[in-house]
């Protein structure tokens, strides 16, 4: 399909959003002036994403870079997200609107962007830092954006965090489709394209060795018995997560589908924020997304004391930022790191465009 060449760049910032195990649900439509965007509930169907709620997140992010694109290219977004209730898997229309371009500061980062997994350094972020990230979400609602520099609270948080390791590593369903989304090499994810790319995960040297062993669920459920070895590795996690000098999340009034998508285009703009500050960012989302799973009484995969501790978890996010009624959608660390050791590789734009 020919595609008019302003549109292919728009499209093609697009799918540089960030995606739960780097599915890319996305797929659009287009006409001379309008992009259709479709969410391809095929791409991930995990434990995560409940109601499609991770893949309306990537859905948000890769509208916000639309959006971002297309003021850079010259047009102007009119946004009209669930308009028709005739397509199951419709998210929004997007009508350009030829105007002058303008400058937009975030559209060289959109390449750039890139999840970083590392221990971070210990350097507070400056006021000026803390005070720009939480009013980067512009006009999409920005107080939804809440942080914390408090040493004590990141403790707790990464701790939370780390809830997911705790029940991913304790738990056959989640562990076996873990490890099958792993690519072990370089030219495995660029034939995949889809998954974890291993060095992405920025395992330490320990780690990096036994995780071979580590996907043989009867070797893992074993250690677990006899070492508890899901803590262990929860604990480790959280040292590295806690490492962040600063701790966010993203809340909302509820868990809609249009609330996730909102969510995806707050935290694209964050990330590409924090990205232009020179500065890295890793969503820590497991609790969460489980957590939407519970609330909708769907927990025959998880152990009685896994579901425990997940609402365990979720609670202690919510009361470090003394939330009642808010949802926590999204949850993330932002600090200083060595670059990523690794990109995970993708489709090319033509992979998503449907007719």
């Amino acid at each position: 399909m020919i595609i008019n060449q302003d549109i292919r760049k728009i499209l093609e910032a697009a799918i540089e959003a960030p995606s739960g195990e780097n599915c890319q649900p996305w797929r659009f439509r287009i006409s001379p002036d309008e992009i259709q965007l479709f969410n391809n509930p095929i791409s991930d169907q995990s434990l995560y994403n409940w109601g499609q709620r991770g893949s309306y997140v990537a859905c948000g992010a890769a509208l916000e870079n639309i959006a971002i694109a297309g003021s850079a290219i010259g047009y102007r977004i009119d946004l009209e997200l669930f308009s028709d209730p005739s397509s199951q898997n419709f998210v929004a229309k997007i009508k350009l609107i030829k105007q002058t371009s303008e400058d937009e500061p975030l559209y060289s980062y959109i390449a750039r962007r890139a999840t970083n997994r590392k221990i971070y350094q210990p350097t507070p972020l400056t006021d000026s830092e803390i005070t720009t990230l939480r009013s980067s979400a512009g006009n999409i609602n920005s107080k939804h954006i809440l942080l914390t520099c408090d040493p004590i609270k990141i403790k707790k948080l990464a701790i939370a965090g780390s809830g997911n390791e705790r029940v991913m590593f304790n738990n056959q369903f989640l562990h076996n489709f873990f490890f099958s989304h792993i690519n072990w090499n370089k030219s495995e994810d660029d034939k995949k394209k889809i998954g974890f790319y291993i060095k992405t995960l920025e395992l330490p040297p320990p780690a990096k060795i036994l995780f071979p062993i580590f996907r043989r669920w009867p070797i893992m459920s074993w250690l677990n018995r006899r070492l508890k070895l899901y803590q262990k590795i929860a604990t480790q996690n959280a040292k590295t997560y806690a490492s962040a000098p600063v701790f966010g999340i993203i809340t909302a009034d509820n868990s809609s589908p249009k609330s996730c998508v909102e969510a995806g285009r707050i935290l694209e703009r964050l990330w590409l924020t924090v990205t232009k500050l020179g500065l890295n960012l890793q969503p820590l989302t497991g609790v969460q997304f489980f957590m939407r799973r519970i609330e909708a009484g769907e927990t025959d995969k998880f152990l009685p004391e896994q579901i425990q501790g997940i609402k365990k978890d979720y609670e202690s996010i919510k009361e470090i930022f003394d939330l009642t009624d808010e949802v926590v959608l999204l949850m993330f660390r932002i600090g200083r790191a060595a670059p990523p050791t690794a990109r995970a590789s993708r489709y090319p734009l033509d992979k998503f465009i449907v007719t």
